[in-house]
């Protein structure tokens, strides 16, 4: 049995699909992705929605959980209106809370 893990996407999306395009090529049994799906870049819509598409479980990394909670006890909570605008609250929260 193949396992596909791979985490710490940080809302680069060009480097997500470089990875699905990868995965893809080896047909592996399952994907499971260990977190960390936003911060640092500007796509953390765009990647959250492709886990979310593709159904991938997932569980929450340290950014995942601070933006998700509006915590900053990692100091990775996105504070000003821009940044919470490149990574909407509530899509971390739906991809997280509400199955």
């Amino acid at each position: 049995m193949k396992i596909a893990l791979f985490s710490d996407i940080h809302a680069n999306l060009p480097a997500l699909e470089a990875f699905f395009e990868d995965v893809e090529k080896r047909n592996p049994d399952s994907i499971y992705c260990l977190g960390d799906l936003v911060g640092y870049n500007i796509w953390a819509n765009e990647v959250v929605n492709e886990i979310r598409k593709r159904k991938i479980p997932t569980i929450a990394g340290n950014y995942d959980f601070g933006i998700g909670r509006m915590s900053n006890d990692c100091g990775c909570a996105y504070k000003t209106d821009g940044e919470k605008d490149n990574g909407k609250i509530y899509f971390i929260y739906q991809l997280y809370y509400e199955r």
